[in-house]
Protein backbone atom coordinates (compact mmCIF):
# COMPACT_ATOMS: atom_id res chain seq x y z
CA UNK A 1 0.00 0.00 0.00
CA UNK A 2 2.77 2.39 0.93
CA UNK A 3 4.71 1.46 -2.21
CA UNK A 4 1.67 2.27 -4.40
CA UNK A 5 1.15 5.60 -2.67
CA UNK A 6 4.83 6.48 -3.24
CA UNK A 7 4.55 5.69 -6.96
CA UNK A 8 1.39 7.77 -7.28
CA UNK A 9 3.13 10.67 -5.55
CA UNK A 10 6.05 10.53 -7.97
CA UNK A 11 3.64 10.50 -10.92
CA UNK A 12 1.77 13.49 -9.49
CA UNK A 13 4.98 15.50 -8.94
CA UNK A 14 6.22 14.64 -12.44
CA UNK A 15 2.92 15.73 -13.98
CA UNK A 16 3.02 18.96 -11.95
CA UNK A 17 6.45 19.96 -13.27
CA UNK A 18 5.71 18.75 -16.78
CA UNK A 19 2.52 20.74 -17.20
CA UNK A 20 3.43 23.68 -14.98
CA UNK A 21 1.69 26.70 -16.46
CA UNK A 22 3.74 29.34 -18.30
CA UNK A 23 2.14 32.61 -19.28
CA UNK A 24 3.30 34.92 -22.08
CA UNK A 25 2.90 38.63 -22.70
CA UNK A 26 4.25 40.99 -25.40
CA UNK A 27 4.46 44.79 -25.53
CA UNK A 28 6.32 47.65 -27.26
CA UNK A 29 7.74 50.90 -25.90
CA UNK A 30 5.68 53.01 -28.37
CA UNK A 31 2.89 52.44 -30.91
CA UNK A 32 3.58 55.53 -33.04
CA UNK A 33 7.07 56.01 -34.44
CA UNK A 34 8.90 57.99 -37.13
CA UNK A 35 10.36 56.32 -40.19
CA UNK A 36 13.85 56.81 -38.71
CA UNK A 37 12.95 55.77 -35.15
CA UNK A 38 13.22 52.35 -33.55
CA UNK A 39 10.80 50.41 -31.39
CA UNK A 40 11.52 47.82 -28.72
CA UNK A 41 9.38 44.68 -28.85
CA UNK A 42 9.47 42.62 -25.65
CA UNK A 43 8.12 39.07 -25.33
CA UNK A 44 7.96 38.02 -21.65
CA UNK A 45 7.42 34.50 -20.29
CA UNK A 46 6.49 33.87 -16.67
CA UNK A 47 6.45 30.49 -14.94
CA UNK A 48 8.57 28.09 -12.94
CA UNK A 49 10.11 26.65 -16.12
CA UNK A 50 10.28 29.91 -18.11
CA UNK A 51 14.08 29.63 -18.29
CA UNK A 52 13.69 26.66 -20.62
CA UNK A 53 11.91 28.71 -23.33
CA UNK A 54 13.96 29.17 -26.49
CA UNK A 55 14.22 32.43 -28.45
CA UNK A 56 10.89 33.08 -30.25
CA UNK A 57 10.78 33.32 -34.05
CA UNK A 58 9.59 36.76 -35.23
CA UNK A 59 10.26 36.26 -38.96
CA UNK A 60 6.53 36.67 -39.73
CA UNK A 61 6.61 40.36 -38.73
CA UNK A 62 6.36 42.47 -41.92
CA UNK A 63 7.32 46.12 -42.46
CA UNK A 64 10.19 46.13 -39.96
CA UNK A 65 13.87 45.18 -39.95
CA UNK A 66 15.18 43.23 -36.96
CA UNK A 67 18.34 45.06 -35.79
CA UNK A 68 19.15 42.54 -33.07
CA UNK A 69 17.84 40.95 -29.90
CA UNK A 70 18.78 40.39 -26.27
CA UNK A 71 17.41 38.28 -23.41
CA UNK A 72 17.27 38.53 -19.65
CA UNK A 73 15.76 36.53 -16.79
CA UNK A 74 14.85 37.07 -13.16
CA UNK A 75 13.39 34.94 -10.39
CA UNK A 76 11.21 35.74 -7.42
CA UNK A 77 10.87 33.51 -4.35
CA UNK A 78 7.98 34.03 -1.88
CA UNK A 79 7.36 32.05 1.32
CA UNK A 80 3.74 32.02 2.43
CA UNK A 81 2.75 30.03 5.53
CA UNK A 82 5.98 28.09 5.33
CA UNK A 83 5.42 27.21 1.70
CA UNK A 84 7.98 28.39 -0.83
CA UNK A 85 6.81 29.57 -4.25
CA UNK A 86 9.32 30.34 -7.01
CA UNK A 87 8.44 32.37 -10.13
CA UNK A 88 10.81 32.86 -13.09
CA UNK A 89 10.44 35.63 -15.69
CA UNK A 90 12.38 35.50 -18.94
CA UNK A 91 12.25 38.38 -21.44
CA UNK A 92 13.31 38.61 -25.08
CA UNK A 93 13.77 42.17 -26.44
CA UNK A 94 14.01 43.00 -30.17
CA UNK A 95 15.01 46.30 -31.82
CA UNK A 96 12.84 46.92 -34.89
CA UNK A 97 13.44 49.55 -37.57
CA UNK A 98 10.44 50.60 -39.76
CA UNK A 99 10.91 50.07 -43.50
CA UNK A 100 8.22 52.47 -44.73
CA UNK A 101 5.37 54.67 -43.57
CA UNK A 102 1.92 53.25 -42.81
CA UNK A 103 0.09 51.12 -40.27
CA UNK A 104 1.48 47.65 -39.59
CA UNK A 105 0.27 44.69 -37.58
CA UNK A 106 2.56 42.90 -35.13
CA UNK A 107 1.04 39.43 -35.55
CA UNK A 108 0.62 36.83 -32.78
CA UNK A 109 3.94 35.12 -31.96
CA UNK A 110 3.56 31.39 -31.34
CA UNK A 111 5.91 29.49 -29.01
CA UNK A 112 5.44 25.82 -28.16
CA UNK A 113 6.80 24.46 -24.88
CA UNK A 114 6.27 20.76 -24.35
CA UNK A 115 2.48 20.37 -24.68
CA UNK A 116 1.71 24.08 -24.19
CA UNK A 117 1.03 26.36 -27.17
CA UNK A 118 1.88 29.92 -26.07
CA UNK A 119 0.57 32.81 -28.23
CA UNK A 120 1.01 36.58 -27.83
CA UNK A 121 -1.71 39.12 -28.58
CA UNK A 122 -1.50 41.16 -31.83
CA UNK A 123 -1.28 44.98 -31.90
CA UNK A 124 -0.78 47.74 -34.47
CA UNK A 125 2.11 50.18 -35.00
CA UNK A 126 1.72 53.47 -36.89
CA UNK A 127 4.80 54.71 -38.79
CA UNK A 128 4.89 58.40 -39.76
CA UNK A 129 7.44 60.59 -41.54
CA UNK A 130 8.64 62.73 -38.65
CA UNK A 131 10.50 61.35 -35.65
CA UNK A 132 8.41 60.93 -32.50
CA UNK A 133 11.48 60.83 -30.26
CA UNK A 134 11.55 63.51 -27.54
CA UNK A 135 14.51 65.85 -27.44
CA UNK A 136 17.29 64.31 -25.32
CA UNK A 137 18.05 65.90 -21.93
CA UNK A 138 21.15 67.94 -22.64
CA UNK A 139 22.93 70.74 -20.81
CA UNK A 140 24.02 72.29 -24.09
CA UNK A 141 22.14 75.59 -24.27
CA UNK A 142 22.78 76.36 -27.91
CA UNK A 143 21.05 79.72 -28.10
CA UNK A 144 20.14 81.30 -24.79
CA UNK A 145 18.42 84.20 -26.59
CA UNK A 146 15.67 81.92 -27.89
CA UNK A 147 12.52 82.41 -25.85
CA UNK A 148 11.41 78.83 -26.18
CA UNK A 149 13.35 75.93 -27.67
CA UNK A 150 11.38 73.12 -29.33
CA UNK A 151 11.16 69.83 -27.46
CA UNK A 152 10.94 67.82 -30.70
CA UNK A 153 14.05 65.99 -31.81
CA UNK A 154 13.40 66.69 -35.51
CA UNK A 155 13.34 70.46 -34.90
CA UNK A 156 16.83 70.40 -33.39
CA UNK A 157 18.53 67.63 -35.40
CA UNK A 158 17.97 67.02 -39.12
CA UNK A 159 19.75 66.19 -42.39
CA UNK A 160 18.99 67.96 -45.69
CA UNK A 161 19.86 66.93 -49.26
CA UNK A 162 20.69 70.13 -51.16
CA UNK A 163 20.36 69.64 -54.96
CA UNK A 164 21.69 72.48 -57.13
CA UNK A 165 19.36 71.75 -60.09
CA UNK A 166 16.12 69.75 -60.20
CA UNK A 167 15.30 70.24 -63.89
CA UNK A 168 18.11 68.94 -66.09
CA UNK A 169 18.91 67.13 -69.33
CA UNK A 170 20.17 63.58 -69.58
CA UNK A 171 23.93 63.41 -68.73
CA UNK A 172 23.85 66.97 -67.34
CA UNK A 173 25.74 66.98 -64.02
CA UNK A 174 23.98 67.58 -60.69
CA UNK A 175 25.70 68.40 -57.40
CA UNK A 176 24.12 67.04 -54.21
CA UNK A 177 25.27 68.17 -50.73
CA UNK A 178 24.01 66.27 -47.67
CA UNK A 179 24.23 68.77 -44.78
CA UNK A 180 23.63 68.08 -41.09
CA UNK A 181 22.01 70.71 -38.82
CA UNK A 182 22.02 70.29 -35.02
CA UNK A 183 21.66 72.12 -31.71
CA UNK A 184 23.01 69.23 -29.65
CA UNK A 185 26.41 68.20 -28.39
CA UNK A 186 27.46 65.51 -30.90
CA UNK A 187 30.02 62.95 -29.74
CA UNK A 188 30.12 60.71 -32.80
CA UNK A 189 28.77 60.43 -36.36
CA UNK A 190 28.70 57.52 -38.78
CA UNK A 191 26.96 56.49 -41.99
CA UNK A 192 24.26 53.84 -41.65
CA UNK A 193 24.73 52.65 -45.25
CA UNK A 194 25.51 53.64 -48.83
CA UNK A 195 22.63 55.21 -50.80
CA UNK A 196 21.58 53.46 -54.02
CA UNK A 197 22.04 56.04 -56.77
CA UNK A 198 19.93 54.15 -59.28
CA UNK A 199 19.89 55.58 -62.85
CA UNK A 200 22.78 57.96 -62.07
CA UNK A 201 26.52 57.84 -62.70
CA UNK A 202 28.06 58.91 -59.40
CA UNK A 203 31.34 60.71 -58.64
CA UNK A 204 32.30 61.27 -55.00
CA UNK A 205 33.33 64.87 -54.29
CA UNK A 206 33.71 65.05 -50.50
CA UNK A 207 33.39 62.88 -47.39
CA UNK A 208 34.61 64.33 -44.04
CA UNK A 209 37.44 62.67 -42.14
CA UNK A 210 36.58 64.25 -38.76
CA UNK A 211 33.74 66.05 -36.99
CA UNK A 212 33.96 69.79 -37.62
CA UNK A 213 30.92 72.04 -37.18
CA UNK A 214 30.44 75.67 -38.15
CA UNK A 215 27.68 77.99 -36.96
CA UNK A 216 25.05 79.11 -39.46
CA UNK A 217 21.63 80.74 -39.64
CA UNK A 218 18.88 78.47 -40.98
CA UNK A 219 15.34 79.84 -41.33
CA UNK A 220 16.12 82.58 -38.83
CA UNK A 221 17.59 80.22 -36.19
CA UNK A 222 21.17 79.39 -35.28
CA UNK A 223 22.46 75.86 -35.86
CA UNK A 224 25.73 73.97 -35.90
CA UNK A 225 26.13 72.59 -39.41
CA UNK A 226 28.46 70.15 -41.13
CA UNK A 227 28.73 68.88 -44.71
CA UNK A 228 28.43 65.10 -44.46
CA UNK A 229 28.62 64.08 -48.10
CA UNK A 230 28.94 65.72 -51.53
CA UNK A 231 28.47 63.87 -54.82
CA UNK A 232 28.21 64.70 -58.51
CA UNK A 233 25.44 62.79 -60.33
CA UNK A 234 25.02 62.30 -64.08
CA UNK A 235 21.49 61.09 -65.02
CA UNK A 236 21.63 58.05 -67.31
CA UNK A 237 17.86 57.93 -67.86
CA UNK A 238 14.99 60.36 -68.44
CA UNK A 239 11.80 61.05 -66.51
CA UNK A 240 11.25 61.71 -62.80
CA UNK A 241 14.32 60.31 -61.03
CA UNK A 242 14.89 60.16 -57.28
CA UNK A 243 18.02 61.38 -55.51
CA UNK A 244 18.17 58.89 -52.61
CA UNK A 245 18.25 59.82 -48.94
CA UNK A 246 21.32 59.52 -46.72
CA UNK A 247 21.06 57.85 -43.31
CA UNK A 248 23.24 58.81 -40.34
CA UNK A 249 23.83 57.39 -36.87
CA UNK A 250 24.20 60.29 -34.42
CA UNK A 251 25.47 59.94 -30.83
CA UNK A 252 24.32 62.79 -28.55
CA UNK A 253 25.75 63.52 -25.10
CA UNK A 254 22.95 63.71 -22.53
CA UNK A 255 22.68 65.82 -19.39
CA UNK A 256 24.17 64.33 -16.16
CA UNK A 257 21.49 63.17 -13.71
CA UNK A 258 23.49 64.14 -10.60
CA UNK A 259 26.78 65.55 -9.40
CA UNK A 260 28.38 62.11 -9.51
CA UNK A 261 26.94 61.31 -12.94
CA UNK A 262 29.00 62.26 -15.99
CA UNK A 263 26.12 61.87 -18.38
CA UNK A 264 25.71 59.29 -21.13
CA UNK A 265 25.54 59.00 -24.88
CA UNK A 266 22.30 58.23 -26.69
CA UNK A 267 22.23 57.13 -30.32
CA UNK A 268 19.67 58.37 -32.85
CA UNK A 269 19.10 57.50 -36.49
CA UNK A 270 18.28 60.37 -38.83
CA UNK A 271 17.59 60.35 -42.53
CA UNK A 272 17.34 63.05 -45.18
CA UNK A 273 14.29 63.27 -47.42
CA UNK A 274 14.66 61.94 -50.95
CA UNK A 275 14.54 64.60 -53.67
CA UNK A 276 12.86 64.32 -57.07
CA UNK A 277 14.68 65.46 -60.21
CA UNK A 278 13.06 65.91 -63.63
CA UNK A 279 15.38 64.69 -66.41
CA UNK A 280 14.65 65.61 -70.05
CA UNK A 281 15.82 63.80 -73.18
CA UNK A 282 18.30 65.65 -75.40
CA UNK A 283 16.53 67.15 -78.43
CA UNK A 284 16.78 65.25 -81.72
CA UNK A 285 16.20 68.33 -83.84
CA UNK A 286 19.42 69.88 -85.23
CA UNK A 287 21.54 67.17 -83.59
CA UNK A 288 24.95 67.08 -85.40
CA UNK A 289 26.08 63.81 -86.95
CA UNK A 290 29.34 63.89 -85.02
CA UNK A 291 27.60 64.33 -81.63
CA UNK A 292 29.05 61.70 -79.28
CA UNK A 293 27.14 62.44 -76.04
CA UNK A 294 28.96 65.50 -74.66
CA UNK A 295 26.64 67.59 -72.46
CA UNK A 296 27.77 70.82 -70.78
CA UNK A 297 29.88 73.77 -71.82
CA UNK A 298 33.26 73.06 -73.44
CA UNK A 299 36.15 74.68 -75.29
CA UNK A 300 37.92 72.77 -78.07
CA UNK A 301 41.46 73.47 -79.24
CA UNK A 302 44.43 71.85 -80.98
CA UNK A 303 48.16 72.36 -81.19
CA UNK A 304 51.15 70.86 -82.95
CA UNK A 305 54.70 70.43 -81.73
CA UNK A 306 56.47 71.16 -85.06
CA UNK A 307 55.57 72.15 -88.62
CA UNK A 308 59.01 71.76 -90.27
CA UNK A 309 60.31 68.20 -90.23
CA UNK A 310 62.08 65.63 -92.40
CA UNK A 311 60.96 62.30 -93.78
CA UNK A 312 61.02 59.73 -90.99
CA UNK A 313 60.78 62.34 -88.23
CA UNK A 314 57.72 62.63 -85.95
CA UNK A 315 55.70 65.36 -84.26
CA UNK A 316 52.87 65.51 -81.71
CA UNK A 317 49.35 66.57 -82.65
CA UNK A 318 47.21 67.38 -79.59
CA UNK A 319 43.45 67.88 -79.21
CA UNK A 320 42.15 69.34 -75.95
CA UNK A 321 38.57 69.49 -74.63
CA UNK A 322 38.20 71.68 -71.54
CA UNK A 323 35.07 72.67 -69.66
CA UNK A 324 32.19 71.65 -67.40
CA UNK A 325 29.93 68.63 -68.01
CA UNK A 326 30.11 64.87 -68.45
CA UNK A 327 33.73 65.01 -69.59
CA UNK A 328 34.38 61.31 -68.81
CA UNK A 329 31.27 59.98 -70.55
CA UNK A 330 31.61 60.88 -74.24
CA UNK A 331 33.80 59.63 -77.09
CA UNK A 332 36.70 61.60 -78.55
CA UNK A 333 36.38 63.38 -81.93
CA UNK A 334 37.01 61.32 -85.07
CA UNK A 335 40.25 62.08 -86.89
CA UNK A 336 40.10 61.79 -90.72
CA UNK A 337 42.46 59.46 -92.60
CA UNK A 338 45.44 61.36 -93.99
CA UNK A 339 47.85 60.09 -96.63
CA UNK A 340 51.62 60.45 -96.26
CA UNK A 341 51.25 61.03 -92.49
CA UNK A 342 51.11 58.05 -90.17
CA UNK A 343 49.05 58.63 -87.01
CA UNK A 344 49.88 56.31 -84.13
CA UNK A 345 47.06 55.20 -81.81
CA UNK A 346 46.36 58.21 -79.53
CA UNK A 347 47.12 58.58 -75.85
CA UNK A 348 44.01 59.86 -74.01
CA UNK A 349 44.30 61.44 -70.57
CA UNK A 350 41.52 62.95 -68.43
CA UNK A 351 42.13 65.37 -65.58
CA UNK A 352 39.07 65.95 -63.39
CA UNK A 353 38.84 68.92 -61.04
CA UNK A 354 37.85 68.63 -57.40
CA UNK A 355 34.18 69.38 -58.16
CA UNK A 356 34.08 66.23 -60.39
CA UNK A 357 32.02 68.00 -63.07
CA UNK A 358 34.76 69.95 -64.83
CA UNK A 359 38.15 69.08 -66.21
CA UNK A 360 40.24 68.51 -69.31
CA UNK A 361 40.36 65.64 -71.81
CA UNK A 362 43.63 65.58 -73.77
CA UNK A 363 44.15 63.45 -76.90
CA UNK A 364 47.74 63.16 -78.16
CA UNK A 365 48.71 61.63 -81.52
CA UNK A 366 52.29 60.77 -82.47
CA UNK A 367 52.54 61.48 -86.23
CA UNK A 368 55.33 60.18 -88.52
CA UNK A 369 56.07 61.84 -91.87
CA UNK A 370 56.47 59.20 -94.59
CA UNK A 371 56.96 61.29 -97.72
CA UNK A 372 58.49 64.58 -98.82
CA UNK A 373 56.06 67.44 -99.48
CA UNK A 374 53.64 69.90 -97.93
CA UNK A 375 50.61 68.38 -96.18
CA UNK A 376 47.60 69.79 -94.34
CA UNK A 377 45.96 68.51 -91.16
CA UNK A 378 42.40 69.77 -91.62
CA UNK A 379 40.18 71.40 -89.04
CA UNK A 380 38.56 68.93 -86.58
CA UNK A 381 35.01 69.51 -85.33
CA UNK A 382 33.54 68.66 -81.91
CA UNK A 383 29.83 68.95 -81.02
CA UNK A 384 28.17 69.15 -77.62
CA UNK A 385 24.81 70.11 -76.15
CA UNK A 386 25.09 73.42 -74.29
CA UNK A 387 22.80 73.24 -71.25
CA UNK A 388 22.86 77.02 -70.78
CA UNK A 389 21.84 77.90 -74.34
CA UNK A 390 19.76 74.67 -74.65
CA UNK A 391 21.08 73.92 -78.13
CA UNK A 392 23.85 72.01 -79.90
CA UNK A 393 27.15 73.80 -80.38
CA UNK A 394 29.88 72.76 -82.85
CA UNK A 395 33.42 74.03 -82.36
CA UNK A 396 36.33 73.54 -84.75
CA UNK A 397 40.10 73.59 -84.42
CA UNK A 398 42.34 75.43 -86.87
CA UNK A 399 44.13 73.55 -89.64
CA UNK A 400 47.91 73.03 -89.78
CA UNK A 401 50.31 72.83 -92.73
CA UNK A 402 53.24 70.45 -92.35
CA UNK A 403 56.35 70.90 -94.53
CA UNK A 404 58.30 67.67 -94.89
CA UNK A 405 61.84 67.92 -96.29
CA UNK A 406 63.92 65.10 -97.71
CA UNK A 407 65.87 63.23 -95.07
CA UNK A 408 69.69 63.26 -95.15
CA UNK A 409 69.89 59.92 -93.40
CA UNK A 410 71.29 56.97 -95.39
CA UNK A 411 70.45 53.40 -94.47
CA UNK A 412 73.29 50.90 -94.68
CA UNK A 413 72.40 47.23 -94.60
CA UNK A 414 74.05 45.55 -91.64
CA UNK A 415 75.37 42.73 -93.86
CA UNK A 416 77.54 45.15 -95.86
CA UNK A 417 78.83 47.28 -93.00
CA UNK A 418 82.59 46.89 -92.59
CA UNK A 419 85.36 48.47 -90.62
CA UNK A 420 88.23 49.82 -92.69
CA UNK A 421 91.58 49.10 -91.13
CA UNK A 422 94.75 50.89 -92.23
CA UNK A 423 98.01 49.09 -91.44
CA UNK A 424 101.14 51.20 -91.33
CA UNK A 425 104.46 49.81 -92.59
CA UNK A 426 102.85 47.12 -94.73
CA UNK A 427 105.62 47.42 -97.33
CA UNK A 428 108.18 45.79 -94.97
CA UNK A 429 107.85 42.05 -94.66
CA UNK A 430 108.51 40.26 -91.40
CA UNK A 431 111.34 37.73 -91.21
CA UNK A 432 110.05 34.23 -90.55
CA UNK A 433 112.34 32.59 -88.02
CA UNK A 434 110.28 29.43 -87.46
CA UNK A 435 111.28 26.77 -90.04
CA UNK A 436 108.59 24.32 -88.98
CA UNK A 437 106.35 23.33 -91.90
CA UNK A 438 102.60 23.85 -91.25
CA UNK A 439 100.00 21.34 -92.29
CA UNK A 440 97.10 23.03 -94.22
CA UNK A 441 93.65 22.01 -92.95
CA UNK A 442 91.09 21.07 -95.64
CA UNK A 443 87.66 22.49 -94.61
CA UNK A 444 85.51 20.82 -97.29
CA UNK A 445 85.04 17.78 -95.11
CA UNK A 446 84.21 19.80 -91.99
CA UNK A 447 80.49 19.96 -90.86
CA UNK A 448 80.72 23.49 -89.42
CA UNK A 449 82.11 24.79 -92.72
CA UNK A 450 78.97 23.74 -94.60
CA UNK A 451 76.71 24.87 -91.71
CA UNK A 452 78.11 28.39 -91.94
CA UNK A 453 77.55 28.45 -95.73
CA UNK A 454 73.97 27.21 -95.23
CA UNK A 455 73.22 29.98 -92.72
CA UNK A 456 74.70 32.60 -95.05
CA UNK A 457 72.56 31.41 -97.97
CA UNK A 458 69.48 31.23 -95.73
CA UNK A 459 69.96 34.83 -94.61
CA UNK A 460 69.61 36.08 -98.22
CA UNK A 461 65.88 35.25 -98.69
CA UNK A 462 65.16 36.31 -95.09
CA UNK A 463 66.76 39.68 -95.77
CA UNK A 464 64.78 40.06 -99.00
CA UNK A 465 61.51 39.23 -97.20
CA UNK A 466 62.33 41.70 -94.43
CA UNK A 467 63.16 44.47 -96.91
CA UNK A 468 59.95 43.80 -98.82
CA UNK A 469 57.95 43.95 -95.58
CA UNK A 470 59.55 47.28 -94.69
CA UNK A 471 58.68 48.65 -98.12
CA UNK A 472 55.05 47.64 -97.57
CA UNK A 473 54.99 49.23 -94.14
CA UNK A 474 56.42 52.52 -95.40
CA UNK A 475 54.33 52.80 -98.56
CA UNK A 476 51.00 51.16 -97.72
CA UNK A 477 49.08 52.71 -94.84
CA UNK A 478 46.30 50.09 -95.01
CA UNK A 479 48.83 47.29 -94.80
CA UNK A 480 50.49 49.01 -91.84
CA UNK A 481 47.14 49.39 -90.08
CA UNK A 482 46.40 45.70 -90.52
CA UNK A 483 49.78 44.76 -89.09
CA UNK A 484 49.32 47.03 -86.08
CA UNK A 485 45.65 46.12 -85.48
CA UNK A 486 46.31 43.15 -83.21
CA UNK A 487 48.83 45.12 -81.15
CA UNK A 488 46.25 47.87 -80.54
CA UNK A 489 43.62 45.31 -79.59
CA UNK A 490 45.99 43.70 -77.07
CA UNK A 491 46.67 47.12 -75.54
CA UNK A 492 42.98 47.78 -74.88
CA UNK A 493 42.43 44.17 -73.78
CA UNK A 494 45.07 44.74 -71.09
CA UNK A 495 43.22 47.87 -69.93
CA UNK A 496 39.88 46.02 -69.97
CA UNK A 497 41.37 43.24 -67.83
CA UNK A 498 42.54 45.77 -65.23
CA UNK A 499 39.16 47.55 -65.18
CA UNK A 500 37.25 44.25 -64.86
CA UNK A 501 39.18 43.36 -61.70
CA UNK A 502 38.07 46.61 -60.03
CA UNK A 503 34.54 46.60 -61.53
CA UNK A 504 35.23 49.95 -63.21
CA UNK A 505 32.71 51.13 -65.83
CA UNK A 506 35.66 52.27 -67.99
CA UNK A 507 35.90 48.55 -68.85
CA UNK A 508 33.21 49.14 -71.48
CA UNK A 509 34.97 52.21 -72.91
CA UNK A 510 38.21 50.19 -73.27
CA UNK A 511 36.67 47.20 -75.04
CA UNK A 512 34.52 49.36 -77.34
CA UNK A 513 37.47 51.54 -78.37
CA UNK A 514 39.86 48.59 -78.76
CA UNK A 515 37.45 46.37 -80.69
CA UNK A 516 36.27 49.24 -82.94
CA UNK A 517 39.86 50.27 -83.78
CA UNK A 518 40.90 46.67 -84.44
CA UNK A 519 37.99 45.92 -86.78
CA UNK A 520 38.31 49.31 -88.54
CA UNK A 521 41.99 48.64 -89.28
CA UNK A 522 41.27 45.11 -90.48
CA UNK A 523 38.42 46.28 -92.71
CA UNK A 524 40.41 49.30 -94.02
CA UNK A 525 37.77 51.81 -93.02
CA UNK A 526 38.10 55.06 -91.06
CA UNK A 527 39.13 54.57 -87.47
CA UNK A 528 36.37 55.97 -85.27
CA UNK A 529 33.59 54.59 -87.47
CA UNK A 530 30.35 53.82 -85.66
CA UNK A 531 29.40 50.30 -84.59
CA UNK A 532 26.67 50.24 -87.26
CA UNK A 533 29.19 50.89 -90.05
CA UNK A 534 31.60 48.26 -88.73
CA UNK A 535 28.86 45.63 -88.40
CA UNK A 536 27.64 46.46 -91.90
CA UNK A 537 31.14 45.91 -93.31
CA UNK A 538 31.91 42.64 -91.52
CA UNK A 539 28.54 41.19 -92.47
CA UNK A 540 29.92 40.64 -95.99
CA UNK A 541 33.13 38.99 -94.74
CA UNK A 542 33.80 35.33 -94.09
CA UNK A 543 32.60 35.39 -90.47
CA UNK A 544 30.29 32.81 -88.98
CA UNK A 545 26.82 33.90 -87.98
CA UNK A 546 27.60 33.06 -84.37
CA UNK A 547 30.73 35.26 -84.31
CA UNK A 548 28.87 38.14 -85.97
CA UNK A 549 26.17 37.96 -83.29
CA UNK A 550 28.82 37.94 -80.53
CA UNK A 551 30.45 41.11 -81.91
CA UNK A 552 27.05 42.78 -82.21
CA UNK A 553 26.22 41.70 -78.66
CA UNK A 554 29.45 43.26 -77.30
CA UNK A 555 28.74 46.60 -78.99
CA UNK A 556 25.17 46.54 -77.64
CA UNK A 557 26.38 45.76 -74.10
CA UNK A 558 28.91 48.62 -74.27
CA UNK A 559 26.22 51.12 -75.30
CA UNK A 560 23.83 49.75 -72.71
CA UNK A 561 26.39 49.90 -69.89
CA UNK A 562 27.57 53.40 -70.79
CA UNK A 563 24.35 55.16 -71.74
CA UNK A 564 21.41 53.13 -70.38
CA UNK A 565 20.23 52.59 -66.78
CA UNK A 566 20.78 49.23 -65.15
CA UNK A 567 23.34 48.16 -67.74
CA UNK A 568 26.25 48.32 -65.38
CA UNK A 569 26.82 45.97 -62.47
CA UNK A 570 29.64 43.87 -61.08
CA UNK A 571 27.99 40.65 -62.28
CA UNK A 572 27.54 42.10 -65.79
CA UNK A 573 31.23 43.04 -66.05
CA UNK A 574 32.34 39.51 -65.12
CA UNK A 575 29.98 37.93 -67.70
CA UNK A 576 30.88 40.44 -70.40
CA UNK A 577 34.60 39.90 -69.79
CA UNK A 578 34.19 36.15 -70.45
CA UNK A 579 32.22 36.93 -73.65
CA UNK A 580 34.91 39.40 -74.74
CA UNK A 581 37.75 36.87 -74.35
CA UNK A 582 35.88 34.24 -76.36
CA UNK A 583 35.05 36.73 -79.14
CA UNK A 584 38.58 38.13 -79.40
CA UNK A 585 39.99 34.60 -79.56
CA UNK A 586 37.71 33.78 -82.50
CA UNK A 587 38.28 37.11 -84.30
CA UNK A 588 42.07 36.73 -84.17
CA UNK A 589 41.75 33.51 -86.22
CA UNK A 590 39.76 35.15 -89.04
CA UNK A 591 41.48 36.45 -92.18
CA UNK A 592 39.54 39.44 -93.46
Amino acid sequence: MKRGFFVLSLIFIYQFFLFADISVESYVDKTKVGINDQIKLTIEFTGENANKIRTPDISKIRGFTNLGSSSSSSSNIVIVNGKMERTVTKSFTYKLQPQKEGTFLIPPINVRYKKQNLTTAPFRITVVEESQEPAPPTSNKFNRNEKKQSDKLTDNLFLIAEVDNRNVYKDEPITVNYRLYTKYDISNLSFAGEPNFNKFWKENIFTPSKIKFTRTNYNGMLFNTMLMRSVALFPSDTGNLIVPSLELLVDIRTKPASFFDFGSVKRYTIKSKSVGVKVKELPIENRPQNFSGAVGNFNFSSKISDTEIKVGDSFTYTLEIRGTGNIKHFDMPVLPELQHLRFIDPEVSIKINDNKISGTKTIKYLVIAQEKGSFTIPSISFSFFDTNQKKYITKKTRSFTINVAESDLSYIPSSSAQTLVQREGSDIGFIIKDTTLLTHIIYFNNFFYWLIWFLVLLSIPISLIYMKEQEKLSGNIDYLRQKKALKILKKYMKKATEYSRTNNVDFYYAIQTGLSSYLADKLRINRGSSAEIILSEIKHKNLSEDLYEKIQDIFDKCNQARFMPGGFSEDNIKKDYVLLKETVSEISKVKF
